[in-house]
Parts: C-alpha cells; structure tokens; sequence
C-alpha cells in the first residue's frame, strides 16, 4: 500500500514534526510513505535524514496547476492508493490533482488534515475547497475545528477528528539541568513562566507580556521565557520594550531542544487569540507535567478536559491570565498534582501511536468504501 503525503511548509514547525512521526509509524504498520514537499525546505532535509523518499514539488499557490499536473503523474506512475494533504496549499493543489486523475478514470483516496480553527474562506474557490466530493475526509485535528468546519457548512460525516499526539518519550518529566539554565542566563530564585510558539498576534505572547506587567506592578516576581521562530525579531521585541520589560523577559528565537526548554519552567502559557487547533506546546508540556495556563478556545479545553476549566482564561484577556498565573504561584503543589494528572490523560488519550492508529485505520476503511 502507498501514500503520498504533501505540505508546502518551508520551516521546521510543530505541524511538520507531527507529519514526519506520522510517515514514520505508518511505514510500521506497513506503509509504503512517500512525502511531496517543496525542494530546499526543513521538511525535505528532515525527511531525507530519517530515510524518508520525498518528491519535490513546488506547491506555489492554491492555483498551481502545475504543480497538480506533476502530483498527477506521480500518483499516477506510482499507483499510489491515499493522498494525505497536509496544509493549505497542498489541500487545493492536490484537489487540483485529483480532479486531473478522475478525468482518466482512476483516482486515490484523498484525504486533508485541518489544523486550525480558522474559518474557512467564503469566496467560490474556498467553498469548492472543502465541499468538493472529491475530498474522501477531512481530517480534523480537534474536535472544535470540526466543529466550525461543519459551522461553514461541511457535513459532518465528511470529518474525522484525529488528534495530534504527543511523543510521551521524549516529552517526559525531567528536572531541569543547572547547567542548562545557566547557558540561557536565567535568573536564580524567580519563577520562570513560558510560551512555545513561532511569534505571531495570534499566538497571543503580547498577552503573555500584558499580564507579566500586571503581576509585576504588584510586587510579583517572575521572568518570562519566549522560544519559537521570530521571537528574537522586531515585533516581540518591540512589545517588551513598549512594556518596560527588558530586564524580566528571555527571548530565545527558534530551537530545538523543547524538552530541556519546558523542564526549566514553573508555567507554561498558550495564549493563543485565534485559528488554535491542538496546540503542540500545549501537548507537550502536559507530557511533561508541567503546570499550564491556556486561553478557552479550540482545542485547548479538549487537552486539558473535565475540570480543566480552572487553568483556562478568556483569550485576549491579560487580566484573566494575570489572575490564572497568580493562582498557579500561589498553590504549586496543587498545580504539579493536576499537570501529573494532564500527564496521563495525554498518555491515554493523546499519545502520537492514537493518532497513527486513527490515520492507519482512517485510510484502510476509506480504501474498502
């Protein structure tokens, strides 16, 4: 059995590492995985380090009808049986592709994966993007992304919720390492409260920012850690110094130690805005029992699930978090007693052999229909 699994992703992000685990147990479950994705991207020398075949394709825009008619004739020469779209761009290009591949007659199962909560578009080509019947599922990363899928007007029978696991090995709890800190120049004796995400307003670290400010004008000590793509840019920077805050935050830009990252911290945030589906931070430090605030929306209240509500605030609201983060401070044996016990619902509920599971058995039944 093959599949073909496409993004247009440049970087290295949460949502590619999720695909190559994805390829990864699906050749374990007897797969055949090749991965289409842009020549000279994170995901192609990513791919090509773990033995991984790819195809390169340029995957330019949602109209790239050239870059459908190479995915044609690939599908088509290879006989491959599931295409697995994984981000925007590839979902409209590989529909592309499949419109080309039922003209002759024979065309493989596709599938797309919706990762945020965003809306869909309202203009005809949007619309044609997720009602076409051409789409065999919609592989939604949470419930809630379902949810306004079918909002916008996609069946529900049409989606599938398969949430992105957690690797619970390597995100497992650790303590962290002195020798670690120190290499970040982290301050001694203050709580270290965090947000892992590539910097966008969406993602909500000026929330983060507002509400540190508020806690320090009470006579609150803490120091605030940033880490993901463009952290270290203009945009953060220039929020911490609107703030006054240069001397309480550490902005580290993108990395790839994670885990040596979250066992550093007392807090964890998402405070993510909008368009959130499963947050991989989010996932990641409740494997490592790390106690966590997150904003009320998408997926965040699923990962977190009954009597979650205690940790989640208002999404934009700087005094709600504020008000989240002092009662974590203020009770930390009850915040390490529920993040061990967010620990194992990951394990049961949100580990990455579910998600591998749920795609395997998603694309066997699509293929028997």
């Amino acid at each position: 059995m093959k599949t073909l699994q496409v993004s247009e992703a440049d970087g290295w992000t949460g949502g590619t590492a999720q695909l190559l685990a994805l390829c990864e147990g699906l050749v374990q479950k007897g797969w055949q995985v090749t991965i289409a994705c842009r020549p000279g991207s994170g995901l192609e020398a990513h791919a090509r380090q773990r033995g991984l075949p790819t195809f390169p394709v340029a995957l330019r825009e949602d109209y790239d009808i050239f870059s459908a008619w190479r995915l044609a004739r690939f599908i088509r020469k290879e006989d491959i049986s599931v295409v697995h779209a994984h981000h925007n761009r590839a979902h409209a290009v590989c529909l592309l592709a499949k419109l080309l591949l039922s003209w002759s007659g024979a065309a493989p199962v596709l599938v797309v994966s919706r990762r945020v909560s965003f809306a869909p578009g309202k203009n005809p080509f949007s619309r044609w993007k997720y009602s076409s019947r051409l789409i065999d599922r919609i592989a939604a990363v949470a419930g809630a992304v379902k949810d306004v899928l079918v909002h916008s007007g996609v069946s529900a029978e049409r989606v599938s919720v398969i949430h992105s696991g957690v690797d619970i090995q390597r995100f497992s709890p650790k303590p962290a390492d002195p020798a670690f800190r120190k290499s970040l120049e982290l301050p001694d004796g203050k709580p270290l409260i965090g947000k892992i995400a590539n910097a966008s307003p969406w993602k909500g670290q000026n929330v983060l920012l507002e509400a540190a400010a508020l806690l320090l004008k009470k006579g609150r000590s803490l120091h605030l850690l940033f880490a993901g793509r463009d952290t270290d840019g203009p945009w953060l920077k220039g929020e911490v110094e609107r703030l006054g805050l240069q001397d309480h935050v550490t902005l580290l830009g993108f990395r790839t130690d994670v885990p040596d990252l979250l066992s550093c911290l007392d807090i964890s945030v998402n405070a993510a805005v909008a368009g959130e589906g499963l947050s991989g931070a989010l996932r990641e430090s409740l494997a490592m029992a790390v106690p966590v605030a997150a904003s009320d929306m998408a997926g965040n209240r699923e990962l977190l699930g009954p009597g979650g509500e205690r940790f989640l605030f208002k999404p934009g609201d700087a005094v709600a978090l504020a008000q989240r983060l002092e009662e974590i401070l203020d009770h930390p044996a009850q915040a390490r007693t529920a993040a061990q016990a967010l620990r194992r619902r990951m394990i049961e509920d949100f580990s990455l052999p579910n998600t591998i599971d749920k795609t395997n058995a998603l694309y066997r039944e699509l293929l028997k229909s």
